[in-house]
């Protein structure tokens, strides 16, 4: 058996160009959700996760034990 190390960083831990990549990285697994409007009317909406603060990333990143290498892919599946 080999060993191997990895670098694994937390989101804040990025740079820019990084927390970029995690950014599509989230908004392609996508997170829908079902919302009402005034007329109690049902419908779908997609969260864009460029629209979150680096902070609500974060959060929701430690939430899922999410971590990544320098260029923002996320090493998760390791």
């Amino acid at each position: 058996m080999k060993k191997i190390t990895i670098n694994a960083y937390d989101y804040l831990e990025l740079d820019d160009k990084a927390k970029n990549n995690v950014r599509y990285w989230l908004n392609d697994m996508g997170f829908e959700y079902e919302d009402t409007d005034a007329n109690g009317n049902i419908f779908r909406c997609f969260e864009d996760y460029f629209e979150w603060s680096d902070e609500e990333i974060k959060e929701h990143c430690e939430i899922n034990k999410y971590l990544f290498d320098k260029y923002g892919e996320c090493v998760h599946h390791l």
